[in-house]
């Protein structure tokens, strides 16, 4: 009995003693989450609106009565979508890589104008859109990164003008379509979420001149100089995929 009562008193002690024992021992810190990355691989399409400003210009020869149209078909405008794919690398809140995409467009504009006894008719279209661009960007929060973008561009285009009447001569016919290559540069916000992400981004195109002469070709002394100038603005969401691999970890194996 009095062995008994000796080894009651002793579990009673240990256990009097666990719970200052627990309070005295560090509680262990949940792990830190990590923190959200934007490196690697992407590919995702885009959508949105294109608009610009410059008209067709035709300069035309004395043969030809005053009051004709000095311009036509400005500020086109419409649609524009496509897929694009990219690389980034990230040091810090730095974000840099590199991306392209290929655009269909349908940015258009076509106008009639009559004078003299004569109808002017001209319309203009850019029908595709290419860019392959440097980005630089910096993280205001791990998952929203600003960033700035720029370099070449190039695009498919077509312009065609007429002017008939009545009267012939003049009765000129022209047409013209070029892959015009030129630069691009604008910047976006891009919001990220876990592999996916979306963007907002707006970009300025500038392809240069379309140049070419309408004339008819039954008479000669009637050409007329006509050109449009390619450049305009767009305005675009884009959704992407990421990996998280880039193209050199995946050829070279690092």
């Amino acid at each position: 009995m009095g062995r008994f009562c000796l080894a009651a008193a002793c579990v009673s002690a240990l256990l009097a003693t666990v719970p200052a024992m627990a309070a005295d021992m560090p509680l262990k810190a949940p792990p830190a989450a990590r923190p959200y990355s934007w490196a690697g691989f992407y590919i995702g399409g885009t959508a949105g609106y294109g608009w610009g400003s410059d008209p067709i210009s035709m300069t035309y020869g004395t043969a030809y009565p005053a009051g004709l149209p000095a311009s036509l078909a400005t500020n086109p405008r419409g649609f524009i979508g496509g897929a694009e794919y990219g690389t980034n690398y990230q040091f810090g809140r730095w974000v840099l890589g590199t991306e392209s995409d290929f655009s269909f467009a349908d940015i258009s504009s076509s106008q009639t104008s009559s004078a003299g006894g004569l109808t002017s008719t001209g319309s203009q279209k850019l029908t595709s859109l290419s860019t392959s661009r440097v980005r630089a960007g910096y993280t205001i929060q791990d998952n929203i990164l600003l960033y700035g973008t720029g370099g070449l561009a190039d695009g498919t285009v077509k312009a065609s003008t007429s002017t008939v009447g009545s009267a012939c001569p003049p009765c000129d016919l022209g047409s013209a379509s070029k892959t015009l290559w030129g630069w691009t540069a604008g910047a976006g916000v891009e919001y990220g979420s876990g592999p996916w992400s979306m963007k907002v981004e707006y970009i300025h195109y500038d392809l240069g001149n379309l140049n070419f002469n309408m004339a008819d070709p039954s008479l000669a002394g009637t050409s007329v100089a006509t050109s449009t100038r390619f450049a305009g603005d767009i305005v675009r969401a884009g959704v992407n995929y990421r990996f998280n691999w880039t193209p050199w970890q995946l050829i070279f194996g690092h």
